[in-house]
């Protein structure tokens, strides 16, 4: 009966693990909420995913007032090696260019970062660090596996979502452009 016992806690607590490192689901109408820092003011941004599928529709909101639209491309979702920082347009869709993305990495530098430890963007290496930084983060109730990347010789600091499906970009620190992030809702 014991080993019965001990043999249920143990698979409880593997399942418990196993629960808490799997990536949150973002899928059509999911909303991930960020605070910007940009030029030492802070501002309240927001993304919903209204499509997800070969291409990304993301529908931004800046401080709950002014909307617009960013298209990600099929080529970019899956190839891109460019991050967007085009500043938001005010009521307007745009579409982005084939090799970028907005928020979150390609799944080709995914997959470099997770085989190789590193992957390119913006004529940027990054490295996938081992140092002890915060590898999850908690929002909103939900465990986030994040991998952490450095660029080489520059300041910059990434915590990437490590999902195959969307390699959301969930922090920012030490950005050249001065705009540094980090999200603070996923619903």
């Amino acid at each position: 009966m014991k080993k019965i016992k001990l043999s249920l806690l143990l698979l409880f607590m593997a399942m418990a693990s196993m629960a808490q490192q799997q990536a949150p689901v973002i899928k059509q109408g999911s909303t991930v909420g960020y605070t910007l820092r940009l030029h030492g003011q802070q501002v309240a941004f927001s993304l919903t995913f209204t499509r997800l599928s070969d291409s990304v529709i993301l529908d931004w909101k800046v401080r709950n007032t002014t909307t617009g639209t960013y298209v990600i491309l099929p080529q970019a979702v899956s190839k891109a090696n460019r991050l967007s920082f085009v500043q938001p347009e005010p009521d307007t869709k745009v579409v982005l260019p084939p090799d970028q993305t907005f928020f979150f990495i390609s799944k080709t530098a995914l997959q470099n970062l997770l085989q190789k430890r590193s992957f390119a963007y913006d004529n940027t290496i990054y490295d996938l660090q081992n140092d002890g930084e915060a590898t999850t983060m908690t929002v909103d109730g939900k465990t986030l596996n994040l991998l952490h990347v450095v660029a080489r010789n520059e300041t910059t600091q990434y915590w990437i979502l490590n999902n195959p499906d969307l390699p959301l970009i969930c922090r920012i620190t030490g950005n050249p452009l001065e705009v540094d992030m980090e999200i603070n809702s996923l619903k």
